[in-house]
C-alpha cells in the first residue's frame, strides 16, 4: 500500500513538473524565442535596404540643376516598403531604423517593416496625424520590448542626463533630404499627455506647447523655452512605454535642423 501511495506521488510530481515545464515553454521561452528570430530577421532586412547617406550630396546637385528632375534619397527604401517616410539614426545607440507611417497608429505595432505580423516587434512608425517632418511637432513611436535591446529600448536610457550628454544628437533622413536632430529634453509621461498634441499652426498654441515641454521634462539640456519660440522650430519627439507606472512613456525631445 506505502509503495502505492510513492508510485502515485512520484507519477503526480512527475505531471506537475512537465505541466510547469510546458507552461514556462508556451509562455516565456517561446514567446520571446520567437521575438528575438523576428528581431533577427528584421534586422537584416534593415541591412539590405538602409539608405546610402550619400545620396543627400546627389540631391543637392538635383536640386542646383533644375533641368535634373528631384532626387528622393528614400527611393529605394519606398520601394520596399510604400509607406516610408525616413530613417532614424542615434550614433551610439541601438536605433537605426527605418520609420514607416500607415494610416492609423495601430498597425506597426503589431507589424514590421514588411507589413507581416512580427510577434509584436512592430517597427518605428510616424504618428498618423502629422504630415512628415516639416510641421512643429512630429512624433514617432516604437516598443520597448523588455530584456531586450530592440526598438526604442535605448530611448528609455535617456531618463539619465548623462546618457543624453553622451549621445545629444542623431540623424534623420527624410524626403527632403538629411537633418540633424538635437536632443534636449527627456519627458516621462502618461500616455494620454499634452505633449502628443499635433497640427499646432497658431504661435500661440506652439509657444504654450514648448512651454509644456520644458515645465513636464525630467530635465533639459542645450536649449531654453523662449530660444525655441523663436523661428519655425520643428520638434521631434521619440515616444516608448518606460513601465514606471500605468501607461507610463518615455519621451525623447529634439530640435530637427536640416543640414
Amino acid at each position: 500500500m506505502k509503495k502505492l501511495v510513492l508510485w502515485a506521488m512520484v507519477v503526480i510530481l512527475a505531471c506537475a513538473g512537465i505541466y510547469c515545464a510546458k507552461r514556462y515553454y508556451d509562455e516565456a521561452y517561446l514567446p520571446r524565442k520567437q521575438l528575438k528570430d523576428a528581431d533577427k530577421e528584421q534586422r537584416e532586412l534593415f541591412d539590405r535596404v538602409r539608405p546610402d547617406v550619400s545620396v543627400t550630396e546627389a540631391q543637392a546637385v538635383s536640386k542646383e540643376n533644375e533641368s535634373q528632375p528631384e532626387y528622393d534619397p528614400l527611393a529605394d527604401l519606398k520601394a520596399e516598403n510604400d509607406e516610408s517616410v525616413g530613417w532614424l539614426t542615434i550614433d551610439g545607440t541601438g536605433i537605426d531604423y527605418p520609420i514607416v507611417q500607415a494610416s492609423d497608429n495601430s498597425f506597426y505595432l503589431q507589424n514590421g517593416f514588411d507589413k507581416q505580423y512580427n510577434c509584436g516587434l512592430g517597427c518605428p512608425f510616424l504618428d498618423y496625424r502629422c504630415e512628415g517632418f516639416g510641421e512643429s511637432v512630429s512624433i514617432v513611436y516604437a516598443h520597448h520590448i523588455q530584456g531586450e535591446q530592440a526598438m526604442f529600448a535605448d530611448i528609455a536610457k535617456y531618463k539619465e542626463s548623462s546618457y543624453m550628454a553622451a549621445h545629444p544628437r542623431g540623424e534623420l533622413l527624410t524626403a527632403d533630404g538629411m537633418c540633424e536632430v538635437d536632443f534636449f529634453a527627456y519627458l516621462n509621461i502618461p500616455s494620454d499627455d499634452y505633449a502628443y498634441q499635433v497640427g499646432l499652426t497658431k504661435k500661440s498654441d506652439r509657444d504654450g506647447y514648448i512651454d509644456h515641454i520644458f515645465s513636464s521634462a525630467s530635465y533639459t539640456s542645450g536649449f531654453t523655452a523662449d530660444e525655441l519660440k523663436r523661428g519655425d522650430t520643428r520638434l521631434l519627439l521619440l515616444s516608448t512605454c518606460t513601465y514606471e507606472f500605468w501607461e507610463a512613456r518615455g519621451v525623447l525631445v529634439g530640435v530637427i535642423k536640416q543640414k
